[in-house]
């Protein structure tokens, strides 16, 4: 069960993450702070409450590139609550970044120091690179949150985000491919010409010049086409799969991302209307 327990002395609670590097202390929301330094564990005297909190601990301490500062002065149950929902935030973060980014573990400091895991998944097989995420990232998270939350409730984008999250635990590159592509014809509700109507909605839900979105139309049907012999069994070398991961990885953050810029998820029956608007000159 994972849980954070928080003692009525405690005024803050650190959420230990990985996948992304900050250069300095930003507030991302009130009493909420992305810090890049990490508190210090010590394995031999802390407290952990299970095994599972002690694992968390050691594996994390290897791959653990920043944390989350939560702080509330009632302590207690308040801040418990404010810092398992606060876990939010790692979502937003990667759609900040266009990159995953993790939780690992929660650390409270009193008279002593007690570790807590806060993920199910002990480690993460994506082996993706932490990323520094940069200034006017931070920004559009600060800028989206309200709308990130709102979104969170509305089960397609809720799925969606579930499918990005979890893809990057699986230990095979063909599971993450057909995981996010789930989550990209699921946001879209695609049912049919899969592989033309992912690539147009995307494309027409892309920042950009015509000329712009036509090329991300190509790349995004180039995409597809890995995550097909994903799923249907096809041949497919393992840096193709680890390129198609990626890929598709990047298409699902930027259409989560442009869904919290618009504070919905489009229809299809908007994009269709959008599709058929414009004529052959």
């Amino acid at each position: 069960m994972v849980r954070i327990s928080v003692s009525s002395g405690v005024k803050s609670v650190f959420l230990v993450g990985q996948g992304l590097t900050v250069s300095r202390r930003v507030e991302l929301s009130p009493h909420v702070f992305i810090e890049p330094n990490l508190p210090t564990l010590d394995l031999k005297n802390d407290r952990f409450e299970n095994f599972a909190d002690y694992a968390a601990a050691v594996f994390g301490q290897s791959v653990a590139t920043f944390c989350l500062e939560v702080r509330d002065d009632a302590g207690g149950e308040i801040l418990a609550t404010k810092a398992w929902n606060t876990l939010w935030h790692f979502h937003l973060l990667s759609l900040a970044s266009s990159s995953p980014c993790m939780p690992l573990y929660a650390v409270t400091i009193d008279k002593s120091t007690t570790c807590s895991a806060i993920n199910r998944n002990l480690h993460t097989s994506s082996g993706l690179e932490p990323v520094e995420i940069a200034g006017d990232q931070l920004d559009w998270a600060k800028e989206h949150q309200e709308s990130f939350n709102r979104l969170i409730s509305v089960p397609e984008f809720n799925a969606a985000m579930r499918c990005f999250g979890n893809s990057h635990y699986l230990f095979e590159a063909d599971m993450r491919i057909m995981l996010l592509w789930a989550g990209i014809e699921g946001l879209l509700s695609v049912e049919a010409e899969l592989s033309r109507r992912v690539a147009l909605y995307a494309a027409l839900m892309f920042k950009g010049s015509a000329d712009e979105k036509a090329t991300y139309f190509k790349e995004v049907r180039k995409a597809y086409g890995v995550r097909s012999r994903a799923v249907h069994g096809g041949k497919a070398d393992e840096a193709k799969l680890q390129e198609g991961y990626r890929a598709a990885s990047l298409i699902l953050s930027r259409l989560l991302a442009r869904c919290v810029e618009l504070g919905r998820v489009p229809k299809a029956d908007e994009l269709d209307a959008l599709a058929a608007s414009s004529s052959v000159g």
